[in-house]
C-alpha cells in the first residue's frame, strides 16, 4: 500500500471518531439510569427480594457481555483471526462497563441475606465452609478485580499504537487521556510491534483467567441459590452465553456504524458472514452444553438435581423456560441456517436482537425461580425499571469510551470487502 493510500485510510478511520456523546444519547442514558434508581428506591423497603433479584439478573447479564468484549480481542490474537480485527474496537468498548460491574458486585453484599438460602436454616448438603457471606464476596471480589485489571491492561496495550494519532483529533479530557497513554512513544512501527508482542502472551493468559473467574463466580452466586444442586458445566454455560451475546451486540453496533460512516468496504458481506457463522456456531454450542446438563439428570433420574428443572416448570415459570429456549436457540438457529441472509448486516442485527432478549430471559430464569416463592413469576415495575437502569449504565459507559476512539484499529485495519480466507 502506497504512502498516499495509507494516509487516506488513516484519515478515513480517524473520521469515525465522534469526540463526544451526542446530546440525545446522553439524555437517553441518563433518563434510563434515573428510572433504574427510582426502581431501586421504590422497591428497597416495599419489595426488597424483587429488587435484589433484578440486580442479580442484570449484573450477570451485563457483566458477561462487558468482559466478553475484551475476550473477543484476546481470542483474535490467540487464534490469529485477522477477519475479526475490524470489529475489535467495537467489541473492546464494552469493557468500559467493568468498573461499574465491580461496584454493583460490592453492593450485592448487602442483598446476600435476601438472596442466599444457605445463610439461614436449609435442608440438604451445603458446604458452609466454602459458602460464607464474607468468603463469597471477598473471594469473588478479588478474582473479579484481578480479571478487570488484566482486561484494562489488554485494552491499553491494544489502543496504544493508535493513541498518539487519535489524540490529534481530540480535545479536553480525551486528549489528556490519549496523550498520557502515548507517553514514552517509541515510533509507530515499534509501538505496533511491541503491542503485538505483549498481546501474544497476554491474550491467552487473559482467556484462561476469564474461564477461571467466570466459573467460580456463577458457582458461588447463582448455583448456590439452589442448595444441593451441582453442575460441573455451570461455568461454561455462563461465560459462553456472554460471548454469544457479545457477538450479537457487535453485529448490531457494526450495522449501525457501517450505515453512519459508510464502511461497507471494511465491514462487507464476507465480514458479516463470518460473524454470522460464529453466532450460529455458538448458538448450537450453548444449546449443546445446556442439553448436556439436562440429559444425565433425565436418564439418570437424579432426584437431587431435578430441582433445577422442577423450579423452572412450576408456578408459572414453564412458559418462560420454553420462551427462553425459543429465543436463544430455535429462532436464531432457523434464521442463521442459510448462507446468504448472514451476509446482510440488517438481517444479522435483527437476529442479534432476538438473541440478546433471549439471554436476558435466560438470566432471569437462572436466578428468579430459585429464590421466588410467591404466586407466579414476578415481573413488573421493579424488574423493568432496574433493567432499564442497567441498560443506561452500560450504554453510558460504552458511549463515553466509544467517543474516545475510532471505530476501527488504525495499525491493524483490513480494508477487504472480499471473501475471508483466514489468517
Amino acid at each position: 500500500m502506497s504512502a498516499d493510500s495509507t494516509q487516506a485510510t488513516q484519515e478515513r478511520i480517524l473520521d469515525t471518531i465522534s469526540s463526544r456523546v451526542s446530546a440525545l444519547a446522553m439524555g437517553l442514558w441518563l433518563v434510563a439510569i434515573a428510572i433504574g434508581v427510582a426502581g431501586v428506591v421504590t422497591s428497597l423497603d416495599a419489595e426488597p427480594q424483587r429488587m435484589w433479584q433484578a440486580i442479580w439478573v442484570n449484573f450477570l447479564y451485563w457483566t458477561a457481555i462487558a468482559q466478553a468484549g475484551v475476550i473477543f480481542g484476546a481470542i483474535l490474537v490467540a487464534a490469529g483471526g485477522h477477519w475479526g480485527k475490524p470489529f475489535r474496537r467495537v467489541a473492546e468498548a464494552t469493557g468500559a462497563f467493568l468498573p461499574v460491574s465491580l461496584l454493583v458486585f460490592a453492593a450485592m453484599y448487602y442483598g446476600a441475606e435476601t438472596m442466599f438460602p444457605w445463610m439461614g436454616p436449609v435442608e440438604g448438603h451445603v458446604n458452609l465452609d466454602w459458602l460464607t457471606h464474607d468468603g463469597v464476596f471477598l473471594r469473588n471480589g478479588v478474582l473479579l478485580a484481578v480479571l478487570y485489571l488484566a482486561s484494562f491492561y489488554f485494552m491499553q496495550v491494544s489502543l496504544r499504537p493508535d493513541a498518539r494519532l487519535i489524540a490529534t483529533r481530540q480535545t479536553g479530557w480525551r486528549n489528556k487521556v490519549l496523550t498520557g497513554l502515548s507517553r514514552g512513544w517509541r515510533g509507530d512501527e515499534e509501538e505496533a510491534a511491541r503491542s503485538r508482542r505483549i498481546m501474544r502472551w497476554l491474550g491467552p493468559a487473559l482467556i484462561g483467567l476469564w474461564v477461571l473467574v467466570f466459573s467460580f463466580m456463577p458457582f458461588d452466586i447463582t448455583m448456590s441459590l439452589m442448595p444441593g444442586f451441582y453442575s460441573v458445566i455451570w461455568g461454561p454455560l455462563y461465560f459462553m452465553a456472554g460471548l454469544l451475546c457479545l457477538l450479537a451486540l457487535v453485529a448490531l453496533l457494526a450495522h449501525r456504524y457501517k450505515e453512519r460512516h459508510n464502511l461497507e468496504d471494511v465491514w462487507g458481506k464476507w465480514e458479516f458472514h463470518d460473524l454470522g457463522k460464529l453466532m450460529f456456531a455458538f448458538t448450537i454450542f450453548w444449546a449443546y452444553i445446556w442439553f448436556s446438563q439436562f440429559l444425565p439428570i433425565w436418564y439418570g433420574n437424579l432426584g437431587r438435581e431435578t430441582i433445577f428443572f422442577e423450579q423452572r416448570t412450576v408456578n408459572g415459570f414453564g412458559p418462560l423456560l420454553w420462551a427462553q429456549m425459543a429465543l436463544v436457540f430455535l429462532i436464531p438457529f432457523a434464521l442463521l441456517l442459510w448462507r446468504r441472509p448472514k451476509m446482510s448486516s440488517r438481517y444479522l442485527s435483527m437476529v442479534a436482537v432476538v438473541t440478546l432478549v433471549g439471554f436476558w430471559l435466560e438470566r432471569y430464569n437462572l436466578v428468579v425461580p430459585s429464590t421466588w416463592h410467591g404466586d407466579g413469576p414476578p415481573f413488573g415495575w421493579t424488574e423493568v425499571a432496574i433493567t432499564v437502569g442497567f441498560l443506561g449504565l452500560f450504554g453510558l459507559c460504552y458511549s463515553v469510551y466509544a467517543s474516545l476512539t475510532p471505530k476501527l484499529p488504525i495499525h491493524e485495519s483490513l480494508v477487504s470487502g472480499e471473501r475471508s480466507v483466514g489468517p
